[in-house]
């Protein structure tokens, strides 16, 4: 009878851990979360009033680096320090592409922020910043 009971407590103690194990695997299908992608990210601007010629603003986030310009007619000035990334794109635009930079994993371009500080027209006079949406994207 003792060997009837050990068997049983053996057998319990089986599918207690198959049931435990199936447990912690997750939904990942053991994938884990993507490797990390290294690439651009790209800060747009859009506006609903007139086209912007001069663009004052900071992007924030871990690991930016390597600002370029994208329009061929446009200037960038830049200064980095830390995860911050100050920039001066000069050149018309009312919707479009500002700048590229560069960062360790693409997939995570919803951690990084752009603040648009300042916008200027054609005739160097302030627009208003309400009229303008910016974003980061692949």
């Amino acid at each position: 009878m003792n060997i009837k009971r050990a068997n049983w407590r053996l057998a319990l103690v089986v599918v207690c851990a198959s049931l435990l194990a199936g447990a912690c695997g997750g939904d990942d299908n053991g994938t884990g979360p993507p490797a990390p992608l290294p690439g651009q990210l790209t800060v747009n601007v859009s506006t609903s009033g007139s086209p912007g010629a001069a663009f004052k603003l900071t992007v924030t986030g871990d690991g930016i680096s390597s600002p370029v310009k994208v329009g061929t007619s446009h200037q960038l000035y830049t200064f980095a320090s830390g995860d911050t990334l100050k920039a001066a794109v000069i050149g018309t635009v009312s919707t479009g592409e500002l700048l590229k930079f560069s960062v360790p994993d693409v997939n995570r371009a919803s951690s990084y922020r752009v603040t648009l500080n300042e916008v200027a027209g054609s005739d160097n006079a302030l627009l208003p910043l309400g009229s303008f949406s910016v974003s980061v994207s692949q």
